[in-house]
Protein backbone atom coordinates (compact mmCIF):
# COMPACT_ATOMS: atom_id res chain seq x y z
CA UNK A 1 0.00 0.00 0.00
CA UNK A 2 2.59 2.64 1.15
CA UNK A 3 6.67 2.42 -0.23
CA UNK A 4 8.10 4.69 2.40
CA UNK A 5 6.71 5.48 5.97
CA UNK A 6 7.94 7.42 8.61
CA UNK A 7 7.33 7.01 12.10
CA UNK A 8 8.15 10.26 14.39
CA UNK A 9 7.52 8.91 17.91
CA UNK A 10 8.62 11.42 20.87
CA UNK A 11 11.84 9.77 22.44
CA UNK A 12 11.45 10.81 25.87
CA UNK A 13 8.89 9.20 26.38
CA UNK A 14 9.40 7.08 29.97
CA UNK A 15 7.89 4.09 32.01
CA UNK A 16 7.75 1.87 29.20
CA UNK A 17 4.82 3.35 27.26
CA UNK A 18 6.96 4.60 24.08
CA UNK A 19 8.21 0.74 23.69
CA UNK A 20 4.42 -0.51 24.62
CA UNK A 21 3.18 2.08 21.61
CA UNK A 22 5.70 1.01 19.13
CA UNK A 23 5.27 -3.13 19.84
CA UNK A 24 1.28 -2.44 19.00
CA UNK A 25 2.04 0.19 16.09
CA UNK A 26 5.18 -1.21 14.01
CA UNK A 27 3.90 -4.96 12.98
CA UNK A 28 1.08 -4.04 11.39
CA UNK A 29 2.78 -1.03 9.50
CA UNK A 30 5.27 -3.23 8.30
CA UNK A 31 3.22 -5.12 6.63
CA UNK A 32 1.76 -2.43 4.07
CA UNK A 33 4.94 -0.50 3.38
CA UNK A 34 8.28 -1.64 1.43
CA UNK A 35 10.36 0.56 3.91
CA UNK A 36 9.64 1.66 7.08
CA UNK A 37 11.99 4.71 9.12
CA UNK A 38 11.50 5.37 12.77
CA UNK A 39 12.71 8.43 14.19
CA UNK A 40 12.55 8.58 17.86
CA UNK A 41 12.89 13.04 18.77
CA UNK A 42 16.01 14.05 21.05
CA UNK A 43 15.00 17.44 21.57
CA UNK A 44 12.35 20.11 21.04
CA UNK A 45 12.37 20.87 17.78
CA UNK A 46 13.95 17.95 16.52
CA UNK A 47 10.74 16.39 14.49
CA UNK A 48 9.85 19.74 12.37
CA UNK A 49 13.67 20.03 11.97
CA UNK A 50 13.94 16.15 10.59
CA UNK A 51 10.30 16.69 8.74
CA UNK A 52 11.72 19.68 6.80
CA UNK A 53 14.81 18.07 5.91
CA UNK A 54 13.14 14.71 4.85
CA UNK A 55 9.12 14.62 4.86
CA UNK A 56 8.89 14.88 1.54
CA UNK A 57 11.18 11.26 0.34
CA UNK A 58 8.28 9.77 2.04
CA UNK A 59 4.65 9.25 1.16
CA UNK A 60 3.31 8.98 4.17
CA UNK A 61 4.08 10.42 7.73
CA UNK A 62 2.78 9.10 10.74
CA UNK A 63 3.38 10.87 14.18
CA UNK A 64 3.00 9.15 17.04
CA UNK A 65 2.73 11.28 19.90
CA UNK A 66 0.61 13.95 21.61
CA UNK A 67 -0.49 17.86 20.44
CA UNK A 68 3.15 18.86 21.07
CA UNK A 69 4.36 16.24 18.72
CA UNK A 70 1.81 16.60 15.99
CA UNK A 71 2.44 20.77 15.84
CA UNK A 72 5.94 20.84 15.11
CA UNK A 73 5.64 18.05 12.10
CA UNK A 74 3.20 20.23 10.89
CA UNK A 75 5.18 22.66 11.40
CA UNK A 76 7.91 20.65 9.49
CA UNK A 77 5.75 19.83 6.70
CA UNK A 78 3.09 23.00 5.94
CA UNK A 79 6.37 24.71 4.19
CA UNK A 80 7.13 22.07 1.68
CA UNK A 81 5.47 22.02 -2.09
CA UNK A 82 5.26 18.50 -1.63
CA UNK A 83 3.54 17.54 1.30
CA UNK A 84 2.88 13.71 2.37
CA UNK A 85 -0.17 12.37 3.53
CA UNK A 86 0.04 12.08 7.39
CA UNK A 87 -1.32 10.42 10.55
CA UNK A 88 -1.49 10.47 13.87
CA UNK A 89 -1.40 7.52 16.70
CA UNK A 90 -2.51 9.57 19.31
CA UNK A 91 -0.16 9.19 22.30
CA UNK A 92 -0.32 12.20 24.79
CA UNK A 93 -2.61 13.43 26.93
CA UNK A 94 -5.43 15.17 25.28
CA UNK A 95 -4.59 14.74 21.38
CA UNK A 96 -6.56 17.51 20.31
CA UNK A 97 -6.17 17.49 16.69
CA UNK A 98 -6.11 13.74 16.56
CA UNK A 99 -9.94 13.92 18.13
CA UNK A 100 -10.72 16.58 15.38
CA UNK A 101 -9.40 14.09 12.68
CA UNK A 102 -12.27 11.45 14.52
CA UNK A 103 -8.79 9.38 15.01
CA UNK A 104 -9.38 6.36 18.09
CA UNK A 105 -7.79 6.87 21.49
CA UNK A 106 -7.19 3.20 21.49
CA UNK A 107 -3.53 2.68 19.75
CA UNK A 108 -4.20 -0.32 18.06
CA UNK A 109 -7.58 1.09 16.23
CA UNK A 110 -5.73 3.94 15.19
CA UNK A 111 -3.07 1.95 13.38
CA UNK A 112 -5.73 0.11 12.04
CA UNK A 113 -7.21 3.36 10.38
CA UNK A 114 -3.70 3.53 8.57
CA UNK A 115 -3.78 -0.14 7.41
CA UNK A 116 -7.22 -0.81 6.31
CA UNK A 117 -8.80 1.29 3.51
CA UNK A 118 -7.37 4.81 5.08
CA UNK A 119 -10.02 7.25 4.50
CA UNK A 120 -7.93 10.71 3.73
CA UNK A 121 -8.94 14.27 3.54
CA UNK A 122 -8.05 17.40 2.75
CA UNK A 123 -7.81 19.93 6.08
CA UNK A 124 -7.28 23.46 6.95
CA UNK A 125 -4.35 24.54 8.24
CA UNK A 126 -3.69 28.01 9.82
CA UNK A 127 -1.08 30.37 8.79
CA UNK A 128 0.34 32.88 11.46
CA UNK A 129 3.10 35.06 11.10
CA UNK A 130 5.65 32.78 11.31
CA UNK A 131 4.21 29.41 12.47
CA UNK A 132 0.88 27.09 11.85
CA UNK A 133 -1.46 25.79 13.56
CA UNK A 134 -4.02 22.85 12.91
CA UNK A 135 -6.37 22.85 16.01
CA UNK A 136 -6.39 26.75 18.22
CA UNK A 137 -5.00 29.81 18.62
CA UNK A 138 -5.71 31.62 22.10
CA UNK A 139 -4.34 34.51 24.57
CA UNK A 140 -5.43 35.48 27.74
CA UNK A 141 -6.98 33.09 30.37
CA UNK A 142 -6.20 30.16 28.09
CA UNK A 143 -3.42 30.85 27.68
CA UNK A 144 -2.45 31.63 31.47
CA UNK A 145 -4.08 28.45 31.99
CA UNK A 146 -1.53 26.86 30.19
CA UNK A 147 1.16 28.48 31.67
CA UNK A 148 0.02 27.51 35.57
CA UNK A 149 -0.68 23.86 35.05
CA UNK A 150 2.26 21.58 36.12
CA UNK A 151 3.22 19.04 33.78
CA UNK A 152 2.63 16.52 36.09
CA UNK A 153 -0.78 17.38 36.68
CA UNK A 154 -1.83 16.98 33.28
CA UNK A 155 -1.58 12.72 33.78
CA UNK A 156 -3.31 13.54 37.13
CA UNK A 157 -6.17 15.28 36.34
CA UNK A 158 -6.31 15.14 32.55
CA UNK A 159 -8.58 16.08 29.69
CA UNK A 160 -10.67 19.13 30.59
CA UNK A 161 -10.25 19.23 33.91
CA UNK A 162 -6.96 20.52 34.02
CA UNK A 163 -7.96 23.73 31.96
CA UNK A 164 -11.01 23.76 34.37
CA UNK A 165 -9.05 23.61 37.19
CA UNK A 166 -6.40 26.56 36.14
CA UNK A 167 -9.47 28.62 35.21
CA UNK A 168 -10.47 28.45 38.63
CA UNK A 169 -7.36 29.22 40.09
CA UNK A 170 -7.37 32.76 38.73
CA UNK A 171 -9.27 34.49 41.02
CA UNK A 172 -9.11 38.02 39.03
CA UNK A 173 -9.66 37.42 35.46
CA UNK A 174 -7.31 40.57 33.72
CA UNK A 175 -9.07 42.65 31.25
CA UNK A 176 -7.43 42.52 27.84
CA UNK A 177 -7.79 45.33 25.31
CA UNK A 178 -7.70 43.85 22.02
CA UNK A 179 -8.28 45.05 18.48
CA UNK A 180 -9.54 42.67 15.98
CA UNK A 181 -10.04 42.81 11.84
CA UNK A 182 -11.46 40.51 10.33
CA UNK A 183 -12.51 39.82 6.34
CA UNK A 184 -15.63 41.89 7.18
CA UNK A 185 -15.14 44.28 10.26
CA UNK A 186 -12.75 45.99 12.46
CA UNK A 187 -13.44 46.54 16.21
CA UNK A 188 -11.60 47.06 19.79
CA UNK A 189 -13.15 44.74 23.05
CA UNK A 190 -11.93 44.17 26.43
CA UNK A 191 -12.22 40.41 26.84
CA UNK A 192 -10.51 38.21 29.07
CA UNK A 193 -9.92 35.50 26.60
CA UNK A 194 -9.71 35.43 22.84
CA UNK A 195 -9.79 31.69 21.20
CA UNK A 196 -9.30 31.18 17.38
CA UNK A 197 -10.79 27.69 16.56
CA UNK A 198 -9.67 25.34 13.77
CA UNK A 199 -10.45 22.14 15.59
CA UNK A 200 -13.04 20.66 17.31
CA UNK A 201 -11.22 19.88 20.27
CA UNK A 202 -9.48 21.60 23.76
CA UNK A 203 -8.64 19.99 26.60
CA UNK A 204 -9.83 16.64 25.01
CA UNK A 205 -13.35 17.77 24.92
CA UNK A 206 -15.57 18.80 21.69
CA UNK A 207 -16.12 22.52 21.11
CA UNK A 208 -19.57 23.71 19.49
CA UNK A 209 -20.28 20.90 16.37
CA UNK A 210 -20.95 24.05 13.94
CA UNK A 211 -16.85 24.23 13.71
CA UNK A 212 -15.37 22.37 10.62
CA UNK A 213 -11.94 21.66 9.73
CA UNK A 214 -12.74 21.73 5.66
CA UNK A 215 -14.66 25.22 5.70
CA UNK A 216 -11.78 27.58 4.89
CA UNK A 217 -13.02 29.32 7.98
CA UNK A 218 -11.74 30.01 11.57
CA UNK A 219 -14.22 30.40 14.67
CA UNK A 220 -13.39 33.23 16.62
CA UNK A 221 -14.38 33.56 20.10
CA UNK A 222 -14.37 36.72 22.28
CA UNK A 223 -14.98 36.25 26.44
CA UNK A 224 -15.64 39.44 28.40
CA UNK A 225 -15.25 39.25 31.81
CA UNK A 226 -18.91 38.80 32.38
CA UNK A 227 -18.80 35.68 30.31
CA UNK A 228 -16.09 34.01 32.79
CA UNK A 229 -18.25 32.23 34.57
CA UNK A 230 -19.83 30.77 31.71
CA UNK A 231 -16.39 28.80 30.41
CA UNK A 232 -17.17 25.71 31.36
CA UNK A 233 -20.62 25.67 30.29
CA UNK A 234 -19.03 26.68 26.68
CA UNK A 235 -16.44 23.68 26.76
CA UNK A 236 -19.07 21.58 28.03
CA UNK A 237 -21.53 22.47 25.09
CA UNK A 238 -22.40 20.07 22.95
CA UNK A 239 -25.24 22.23 20.58
CA UNK A 240 -24.74 23.77 17.31
CA UNK A 241 -24.77 26.97 15.21
CA UNK A 242 -24.14 30.77 16.78
CA UNK A 243 -22.70 30.24 20.15
CA UNK A 244 -23.68 34.16 20.51
CA UNK A 245 -27.39 33.16 20.67
CA UNK A 246 -26.45 30.99 23.40
CA UNK A 247 -24.11 33.17 25.58
CA UNK A 248 -24.54 37.04 25.29
CA UNK A 249 -20.99 37.72 26.75
CA UNK A 250 -19.21 35.57 24.70
CA UNK A 251 -19.28 36.87 21.06
CA UNK A 252 -18.39 34.89 17.52
CA UNK A 253 -17.30 35.49 14.74
CA UNK A 254 -16.60 33.46 11.86
CA UNK A 255 -13.76 34.78 9.11
CA UNK A 256 -10.89 33.09 7.01
CA UNK A 257 -8.48 35.85 8.33
CA UNK A 258 -7.71 37.65 11.13
CA UNK A 259 -5.82 40.12 12.73
CA UNK A 260 -5.28 40.50 16.80
CA UNK A 261 -3.70 43.34 18.43
CA UNK A 262 -3.06 43.46 21.89
CA UNK A 263 -2.50 46.29 24.06
CA UNK A 264 0.47 44.90 25.90
CA UNK A 265 2.93 41.94 25.30
CA UNK A 266 0.78 38.22 26.35
CA UNK A 267 1.29 34.58 25.84
CA UNK A 268 -0.16 32.97 22.70
CA UNK A 269 -1.26 29.31 23.11
CA UNK A 270 -1.01 27.92 19.84
CA UNK A 271 -2.18 23.87 19.95
CA UNK A 272 -0.50 23.66 23.30
CA UNK A 273 2.61 25.55 22.83
CA UNK A 274 3.54 28.63 24.20
CA UNK A 275 4.84 31.58 22.59
CA UNK A 276 5.16 35.73 23.22
CA UNK A 277 3.95 38.57 21.54
CA UNK A 278 1.65 41.53 21.10
CA UNK A 279 -0.33 41.08 17.71
CA UNK A 280 -0.61 38.12 15.37
CA UNK A 281 -2.01 37.39 12.26
CA UNK A 282 -3.92 34.25 10.96
CA UNK A 283 -5.08 33.08 7.56
CA UNK A 284 -6.75 30.04 6.74
CA UNK A 285 -5.14 27.72 4.01
CA UNK A 286 -8.01 25.41 2.84
CA UNK A 287 -6.93 21.87 2.46
CA UNK A 288 -3.55 22.56 3.19
CA UNK A 289 -2.88 18.95 4.30
CA UNK A 290 -3.96 15.62 3.88
CA UNK A 291 -4.37 13.32 6.54
CA UNK A 292 -5.91 9.61 7.45
CA UNK A 293 -9.08 10.59 8.92
CA UNK A 294 -11.71 8.42 10.94
CA UNK A 295 -15.08 8.52 10.59
CA UNK A 296 -17.67 11.05 12.87
CA UNK A 297 -19.93 9.81 15.02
Amino acid sequence: MYSDILLICNGKAGQGKLEALLKDAIPPLLDVCTNLTIHPTKDKGDAERFCRENARSFDLVIVLGGDGTVHEVINGIADLEERPLTAILPGGTCNDFARSLHIPMNIKQAVQLIVEHPLRKSVDLVKTDDRYFSNFWGTGLISQASDNIDVGSKGVLGKLSYYISAFQSIQDAPIMTVKVKTDEEEFEEEVVMVLAANGKSIGANALPQSISLEDGLLDLYLVKRTGFPLLKEFFLMKGTGDVSHTFEDIRHIRTSSLEVELSEEEKFDMDGELYDGKRQTMKVLPGHMDFIVGVEG
